[in-house]
Protein backbone atom coordinates (compact mmCIF):
# COMPACT_ATOMS: atom_id res chain seq x y z
CA UNK A 1 0.00 0.00 0.00
CA UNK A 2 1.12 3.11 -0.51
CA UNK A 3 0.96 6.12 1.76
CA UNK A 4 0.63 9.79 0.91
CA UNK A 5 -0.62 12.60 1.98
CA UNK A 6 1.12 13.03 5.30
CA UNK A 7 1.93 15.53 7.60
CA UNK A 8 5.72 16.34 7.32
CA UNK A 9 7.78 14.78 9.90
CA UNK A 10 8.64 17.24 12.72
CA UNK A 11 12.33 16.61 12.72
CA UNK A 12 13.03 18.29 16.45
CA UNK A 13 9.98 16.46 17.67
CA UNK A 14 11.19 13.20 15.88
CA UNK A 15 14.62 13.37 17.88
CA UNK A 16 12.71 14.15 21.34
CA UNK A 17 10.52 11.43 20.91
CA UNK A 18 13.57 8.89 20.08
CA UNK A 19 15.77 9.91 22.90
CA UNK A 20 12.66 9.30 25.19
CA UNK A 21 10.50 11.85 24.96
CA UNK A 22 6.88 10.67 25.96
CA UNK A 23 5.19 14.12 24.91
CA UNK A 24 7.24 14.32 21.90
CA UNK A 25 6.07 10.75 20.49
CA UNK A 26 2.88 11.50 21.85
CA UNK A 27 1.99 14.98 19.72
CA UNK A 28 3.51 12.97 16.81
CA UNK A 29 0.80 10.32 17.18
CA UNK A 30 -2.22 13.18 17.77
CA UNK A 31 -0.47 14.32 14.42
CA UNK A 32 -1.12 10.91 11.99
CA UNK A 33 -4.09 10.03 13.84
CA UNK A 34 -6.77 10.29 11.40
CA UNK A 35 -4.13 9.28 8.71
CA UNK A 36 -3.14 5.90 10.95
CA UNK A 37 -7.41 5.25 10.98
CA UNK A 38 -7.78 5.34 7.46
CA UNK A 39 -4.78 3.10 6.84
CA UNK A 40 -6.24 0.57 9.37
CA UNK A 41 -9.52 0.53 7.92
CA UNK A 42 -8.35 0.08 4.49
CA UNK A 43 -7.24 -3.24 6.01
CA UNK A 44 -10.15 -4.83 7.32
CA UNK A 45 -13.22 -6.22 5.24
CA UNK A 46 -16.09 -4.83 4.90
CA UNK A 47 -17.80 -8.08 6.58
CA UNK A 48 -15.18 -7.74 9.90
CA UNK A 49 -16.16 -3.92 10.01
CA UNK A 50 -18.85 -4.62 13.27
CA UNK A 51 -16.14 -6.59 15.18
CA UNK A 52 -12.47 -5.70 14.18
CA UNK A 53 -12.35 -2.23 15.79
CA UNK A 54 -10.11 0.25 13.99
CA UNK A 55 -9.41 2.48 16.64
CA UNK A 56 -8.13 -0.70 18.91
CA UNK A 57 -5.29 -1.70 16.15
CA UNK A 58 -4.84 2.30 16.52
CA UNK A 59 -4.34 1.72 20.11
CA UNK A 60 -1.98 -1.30 20.04
CA UNK A 61 -0.20 0.58 17.20
CA UNK A 62 0.96 3.06 19.98
CA UNK A 63 1.35 0.85 22.32
CA UNK A 64 4.23 -1.07 19.92
CA UNK A 65 5.17 2.54 19.13
CA UNK A 66 5.94 3.85 22.27
CA UNK A 67 7.93 0.06 23.08
CA UNK A 68 9.61 0.25 20.00
CA UNK A 69 11.05 4.10 19.39
CA UNK A 70 13.88 3.85 20.94
CA UNK A 71 14.88 1.92 17.80
CA UNK A 72 13.44 3.48 15.09
CA UNK A 73 15.95 5.31 12.96
CA UNK A 74 15.13 8.30 10.29
CA UNK A 75 15.15 7.22 7.03
CA UNK A 76 13.87 9.74 4.34
CA UNK A 77 11.05 11.93 3.59
CA UNK A 78 7.73 10.77 6.18
CA UNK A 79 9.77 8.26 7.69
CA UNK A 80 8.14 8.01 10.67
CA UNK A 81 4.82 8.04 9.46
CA UNK A 82 5.96 5.32 7.26
CA UNK A 83 7.13 3.22 10.08
CA UNK A 84 3.76 4.21 11.50
CA UNK A 85 1.65 2.51 8.70
CA UNK A 86 3.94 -0.42 8.67
CA UNK A 87 3.09 -1.52 12.37
CA UNK A 88 -0.43 -0.44 11.67
CA UNK A 89 -0.50 -2.78 8.50
CA UNK A 90 0.68 -5.57 10.51
CA UNK A 91 -1.36 -5.11 13.52
CA UNK A 92 -4.57 -5.03 11.45
CA UNK A 93 -3.56 -8.06 9.56
CA UNK A 94 -3.15 -9.83 12.95
CA UNK A 95 -6.73 -8.92 14.28
CA UNK A 96 -8.18 -10.59 11.07
CA UNK A 97 -6.56 -13.68 11.02
CA UNK A 98 -7.39 -14.04 14.64
CA UNK A 99 -11.00 -13.03 14.07
CA UNK A 100 -10.66 -16.00 11.09
CA UNK A 101 -8.89 -18.63 12.97
CA UNK A 102 -11.40 -17.72 16.32
CA UNK A 103 -14.23 -18.40 14.20
CA UNK A 104 -12.69 -21.90 13.04
CA UNK A 105 -11.01 -22.74 15.67
CA UNK A 106 -13.95 -22.97 18.27
CA UNK A 107 -15.44 -26.19 17.71
CA UNK A 108 -12.32 -27.55 17.14
CA UNK A 109 -10.73 -26.83 20.81
CA UNK A 110 -14.46 -27.63 22.57
CA UNK A 111 -13.83 -31.35 20.97
CA UNK A 112 -10.16 -31.69 22.19
CA UNK A 113 -11.71 -30.56 26.07
CA UNK A 114 -14.65 -32.98 25.89
CA UNK A 115 -11.95 -35.52 25.57
CA UNK A 116 -10.47 -34.24 28.43
CA UNK A 117 -6.88 -33.72 27.13
CA UNK A 118 -5.21 -30.75 28.47
CA UNK A 119 -2.69 -31.18 26.60
CA UNK A 120 -4.23 -31.34 23.14
CA UNK A 121 -7.01 -28.63 24.35
CA UNK A 122 -3.73 -26.27 24.98
CA UNK A 123 -2.09 -27.12 21.84
CA UNK A 124 -5.41 -26.56 19.60
CA UNK A 125 -5.84 -22.84 21.32
CA UNK A 126 -1.77 -22.54 20.42
CA UNK A 127 -2.96 -23.01 16.43
CA UNK A 128 -5.73 -20.20 17.03
CA UNK A 129 -2.73 -17.83 18.86
CA UNK A 130 -0.23 -18.65 16.22
CA UNK A 131 -2.07 -18.96 13.43
CA UNK A 132 0.39 -16.35 11.11
CA UNK A 133 3.01 -18.40 12.70
CA UNK A 134 2.53 -22.17 11.68
CA UNK A 135 3.48 -23.85 8.60
CA UNK A 136 2.76 -27.33 7.26
CA UNK A 137 6.15 -28.68 8.09
CA UNK A 138 5.62 -27.70 11.93
CA UNK A 139 3.91 -30.28 14.18
CA UNK A 140 3.28 -29.51 18.03
CA UNK A 141 6.13 -30.00 20.44
CA UNK A 142 5.97 -30.56 24.14
CA UNK A 143 4.13 -30.78 27.06
CA UNK A 144 5.62 -27.32 28.49
CA UNK A 145 3.31 -25.36 26.45
CA UNK A 146 0.50 -26.73 29.04
CA UNK A 147 2.07 -24.76 31.63
CA UNK A 148 3.47 -21.71 29.77
CA UNK A 149 -0.56 -21.15 28.42
CA UNK A 150 -1.82 -21.71 31.86
CA UNK A 151 0.14 -19.46 33.15
CA UNK A 152 -0.13 -16.83 30.35
CA UNK A 153 -4.01 -17.22 31.18
CA UNK A 154 -3.64 -16.16 34.51
CA UNK A 155 -1.89 -13.08 33.53
CA UNK A 156 -4.44 -11.82 30.85
CA UNK A 157 -7.19 -9.75 32.82
CA UNK A 158 -10.64 -11.67 34.04
CA UNK A 159 -12.60 -10.42 31.32
CA UNK A 160 -10.37 -12.16 28.78
CA UNK A 161 -9.78 -15.07 30.34
CA UNK A 162 -13.20 -15.49 30.55
CA UNK A 163 -13.52 -15.18 26.99
CA UNK A 164 -11.12 -17.51 26.01
CA UNK A 165 -11.95 -20.38 28.25
CA UNK A 166 -15.65 -20.25 27.22
CA UNK A 167 -15.01 -19.73 23.71
CA UNK A 168 -11.98 -21.89 22.84
CA UNK A 169 -11.89 -24.20 25.75
CA UNK A 170 -15.52 -25.11 26.91
CA UNK A 171 -16.30 -24.88 23.08
CA UNK A 172 -19.12 -21.95 23.61
CA UNK A 173 -20.96 -20.77 20.87
CA UNK A 174 -20.50 -16.65 20.59
CA UNK A 175 -24.04 -16.77 21.43
CA UNK A 176 -23.77 -18.74 24.36
CA UNK A 177 -20.42 -17.00 25.40
CA UNK A 178 -22.16 -13.68 25.47
CA UNK A 179 -24.98 -15.10 27.64
CA UNK A 180 -22.16 -16.10 30.14
CA UNK A 181 -20.88 -12.74 30.19
CA UNK A 182 -23.69 -10.81 29.91
CA UNK A 183 -22.79 -8.89 26.81
CA UNK A 184 -23.61 -8.95 22.94
CA UNK A 185 -22.72 -11.10 20.41
CA UNK A 186 -20.66 -8.13 18.62
CA UNK A 187 -18.75 -7.38 22.07
CA UNK A 188 -17.64 -10.91 22.26
CA UNK A 189 -16.25 -11.20 18.56
CA UNK A 190 -14.25 -8.03 20.06
CA UNK A 191 -13.42 -9.34 23.26
CA UNK A 192 -12.06 -12.32 21.85
CA UNK A 193 -9.82 -11.14 19.30
CA UNK A 194 -8.39 -8.88 21.94
CA UNK A 195 -7.94 -11.87 24.21
CA UNK A 196 -6.09 -14.11 21.60
CA UNK A 197 -3.82 -11.36 20.81
CA UNK A 198 -3.44 -10.28 24.17
CA UNK A 199 -2.45 -14.18 24.99
CA UNK A 200 0.26 -13.65 22.03
CA UNK A 201 1.97 -11.10 23.46
CA UNK A 202 2.61 -13.06 26.53
CA UNK A 203 3.31 -16.31 25.09
CA UNK A 204 6.65 -14.60 22.93
CA UNK A 205 7.41 -16.80 19.90
CA UNK A 206 6.04 -19.46 18.63
CA UNK A 207 9.25 -21.46 17.82
CA UNK A 208 8.85 -22.99 21.81
CA UNK A 209 5.80 -24.91 20.90
CA UNK A 210 6.04 -26.18 17.91
CA UNK A 211 9.36 -27.84 16.64
CA UNK A 212 10.20 -29.43 13.28
CA UNK A 213 9.60 -33.03 12.10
Amino acid sequence: MTHDATPADDSDLVARAIAGEPLALERLLIQYQRQLLSVIAAKIPETMATVVSAEDILQETYTEAFRGIGAFRPDGENALFRWLCTIADHRALDAVRAHRAAKRGGGRAAVEANAGNAASTVMALLDIVFVNDRTPSRSAAGHEAVAAVQSALESLKPEYRDAIRFRYIEGLSVGETADRMKKTDRSVHKLCSRAIQKLREELGDASKFYSKN
